[in-house]
Order: C-alpha cells, then structure tokens, then sequence
C-alpha cells in the first residue's frame, strides 16, 4: 500500500473512491461542496430531508457525478467537541472497509476533512497510514488456499492519496506516515508472532524468532538457556518450566546501549507460550486461547524491534521469560516451596498462578542494567477481566510519574490503560507461612495482590509499573481495529512511552 500526499490543486486523474469527512452541527454541505462542487446539491437535500446530518458512523454516497472520483463517500464525523483520536481511528478503519469491500484500488482521502478538535493534520496521516492494515488484518497463516485467493493484503488498496491544502507541510505528513507504517508492521509482527499455535510457537521457537529478529535489527541479543537459568538461581522460571519437554529459557534484547545517560527502560514481558494450570487444570472451556498467555513477552520483543527501526535516544532491554506451563510426571506441585533468583521465597497455592513466578526472577535480573524504570506486562489474572472488561488493562506501580507517562502514551496510541490501587493492606494475603509468599491472595482484588507479589522483585527504589492485559491482549470477536485473535496489545503504547520519554527526577 502507498501513501501519497497531494496538494488539492495538482490532482490528476481519476480515483476509484473519494472520501470527505463532515462534522454535525456545521455547514458541511457548504466545506465538503469546497473540496468537491458536485456534493452541493446531494449534501442540502439530505440535510433538509434530516436524511444526513453528520452523525458519527454515518454515511452518503454520490455516484457518477465527480471528476475525482467514481463515488464520492461523505463520512459524518459527529460533534467537532467530541471528535478524537479514537474516532479518527475508527473512520479510517472503515475507509479501509468500505475500500476492499468495493475492491478499490486508488483511493483519496480529503485529509484537512478528518482535522479538527485534538485531531492535528499529521494524526490523519499517520491513521490513514496505519489503520488499514490493523483493520483488514487476519491471521490465515493455517487455512488451505485455493488458488484464486490470496491474503488479506490483496483487500488493501494499492494507493491512498492524501489530499490537501497547499498551507500543509508534506514533509511533516509524510514523516507520520511512515512512522505510522513502521508502526503498524510492528504490531502485525506481534499478532503473527502471538496468534501461533502452541505446537509450533514453543519457548525455543520463539526465542529463536526473537534472536532472528534481533540479527534484522542489529539488537544486542543473549537466550539463557537451563544452564544459565540454574546458575542465576532463576528458581521460578525453572519451577514452571519443568513440567513441560519444552525446556525454558530467558531472552534479553538491548537497543542503544550508547544512549545510557540518557536513560534506561527495561520492557519485561511474561511469556507463557501455553498455560494448561499446570496440576491445578483450567477448565476445558476456551482453553485454546492461552496461546496468548505469551502476549506481555511478544509485544516486549516485537517493540525492540521498531525502536531499532524508530532510534529514539535512550537505552531499552528487553526481558521475557519463556516457559510451558503444563502437566507431566514431573510438574511443579502445590505446597511446593520455590526460591527465586533475590533468595525470597515462594509456597505455590496454585499452580495456574505461573505468571508472576517468571516475572519475578526476570524483575530481579532487570537490576544488572540499573534502570530508570522497569515496566512489565503480562496476560496475569482473570480478575482483571472482571474489573475492566476488555477496553482498558490495568496498572499499577510505584511511582506518579511514571504511572502518568504510561497513561498517557496509553492514551495517546488508544490502548488505555486504568490505575488500581497497590495498598499495603491487600499484602497481608500473600504473606506466607511456611515461606516469604503465597504464589495466590484470597478469593478478592486478583489483581492487587498479583501486582504486590511483583513488587517483591522490583529493584530497590526503582520507579516501575505493572500492566495487566489479560483482558486487551486477545479479541474473541471481531472490531474496528482487529478481527478474532491477537490484538497486538502493548506495541503502540511502549513504543509512544520510549519515544517520549522524560527521565523521572
């Protein structure tokens, strides 16, 4: 797909589609009439008639009557008070729709149209850029091909022309554009990686994809294979591994390590390629879908390898510990007593609270690199489901302004994030007896008192956050931005959060 900026007075040609965004409770007959006069008529009859007002979602088309276009789509944009950047996103994403269900192939987008509120210019750019390919993307990789079809890529248009007005800077639009597409490649990077089966998608595998990633992108690249494990003491990687033939490992990635007095971030990323529960089972039901219980170590890799592409000036590592959590004749057991890589101690409850035992040891290894800030994610507890559904992932930690900055790169990029609290009162649930912790609290606040079993592992007065996406990182239905599948979660957010990095004082 090409992106291409084009000044309004120097169109040339014929598009297949044309599409003018319009606000509610404006003149847009009048503007969308500016940028296409054939529109004047159609546009005051719908709105005397109340048959199109500028509603957001809502749509008319004009055949056959431009010179620009062979149908002209006017896209109502709602109130200019409420327009932002999830509503851009969603109209882009239905311009990517309505474009391969006509099986366009050049298609213009009156740029300046999609502006307005906190929506700038280069935001519509880079939308346009990315979200067609987030929008029409499907993992198919399994599904047998006839031989007249061919991938989800073939549905893009080939061309979209961003058409405006002489006062904007091409450079600045197409800078975001590009940046956009980076971007995007990413997080379909992440899904692919993500929505492979637990068959083919072990703990070697995937370190294997991340070292081959790390070859492309030029990244500083270490696998610590059981050996290693063992010499670091890295007891609740191993506890968790040994259960499974697919042997664990740890995967530490490193960009920049010349820009270290400008800071250094560690991205930590839990990577449970399947989580059976171990001996305590999970049910039958939607078992299949903890192949994406590796999401939090798949979006740490795949980042890496756009900040190589993107080069901001900051130091970043990478940490994912890689395991199999499943049943053998050797499983971790509950009532088992685990130590980890800091000497603390854990009793296992319940063997289906794996997650934060990997993070632990790879928590205590982030301390090697000194960081500024360490932020982690991981597909961690279903209580987060409960409490957020699947709009939001949690966040906790211990320091205000990194818990803002994540927020709102969060926001910026449209994967939000909602802050819990981490009181010292939920504690008294993980405190052990026969050990320093319980690997569970009590039946309430799951996601609490995950976060304060982490807390454990943080590097003395290390600023950090925790997010929990075990309700964002997969979609079991199809969306705007995503079908059925991985979502690619955590990729845009920790690539906003690095890029705009302020180091905490």
């Amino acid at each position: 797909m090409n992106i291409q900026i084009t000044a309004a007075s120097k169109l040339t040609g014929k598009s297949d589609l044309f599409f003018i965004g319009v606000f509610e409770g404006e003149d847009f007959e009048k503007q969308a009439a500016k940028i296409e006069p054939a529109l004047a008529s159609v546009l005051d009859d719908a709105k005397d008639r109340k048959r199109f007002i500028g509603t957001f979602d809502t749509s008319v088309e004009v055949y056959g009557q431009s010179a620009k276009a062979s149908e002209v789509i006017v896209l109502g944009l709602g109130q200019k008070k409420n327009y932002r950047g999830l509503c851009l996103r969603k109209t882009m994403a239905k311009i990517a729709q309505v474009a391969a269900a006509r099986k366009a192939k050049k298609v213009r987008v009156a740029l300046e149209s999609f502006s307005g509120g906190s929506v700038k210019a280069e935001d519509v750019a880079a939308a346009a850029a990315g979200m067609p390919c987030l929008a029409l993307y499907k993992f198919d990789a399994y599904v047998q091909k006839k031989k007249d079809v061919k991938g989800w890529r073939d549905g893009l248009p080939q061309t979209i022309e961003l058409v405006c007005s002489l006062k904007q800077n091409p450079k600045v639009l197409t800078q975001a554009a590009e940046r956009a597409e980076k971007i995007t490649e990413a997080v379909i990077r992440a899904r692919d990686i993500n929505n492979q089966p637990a068959n083919i998608m072990t703990p070697q595998e995937l370190a294997e994809t991340a070292e081959k990633l790390a070859k492309e992108k030029k990244l500083g690249c270490e696998v610590l294979g059981v050996p290693e494990l063992k010499k670091n003491k890295m007891g609740g990687i191993l506890a968790v591994g040994q259960g499974s033939e697919n042997a664990p490992c740890f995967v530490v990635l490193e960009y920049g390590k010349e820009h270290k007095s400008k800071g250094t971030i560690c991205l930590v990323g839990k990577g449970v390629t399947f989580d059976t529960g171990g001996i305590s089972l999970k049910p039958g039901a939607r078992m299949d879908e903890m192949k994406y219980d590796k999401s939090g170590a798949v979006a740490v890799i795949s980042t890496m390898g756009l900040l190589a592409d993107l080069k901001p000036v900051v130091h970043v590592v990478g940490l994912t510990p890689l395991v199999e959590n499943n049943v053998s004749n050797n499983p971790q057991r509950p009532g088992d007593i685990i130590t980890f890589m800091n000497g603390k101690t854990a009793e296992i409850l319940n063997t289906d609270a794996e997650g934060r035992l990997i993070l632990a040891d790879a928590l205590v290894y982030s301390a090697k690199y000194e960081p500024d800030a360490v932020v982690d994610i991981a597909t961690l507890t279903g209580a987060v489901v409960a409490t957020l559904g699947d709009k939001a992932s949690g966040m906790l930690g211990n320091n205000e302004k990194l818990k803002s900055q994540i927020q709102k790169a969060g926001e910026a990029v449209g994967e939000r994030v909602w802050e819990l609290p981490l009181w010292d009162e939920y504690a008294e649930a993980i405190k052990g007896h026969h050990s320093d912790l319980y690997n569970i609290g009590g039946p309430y606040g799951g996601t609490i008192t995950a976060a304060l079993f982490l807390k454990e592992f943080v590097p003395e007065n290390t600023p950090w956050v925790h997010l929990d996406v075990a309700g964002t990182a997969w979609t079991t239905a199809n969306k705007f931005d995503c079908q059925k599948g991985a979502t690619g979660m955590g990729v845009r957010l920790f690539t906003e959060f690095v890029t705009q990095w302020k180091k905490l004082k």
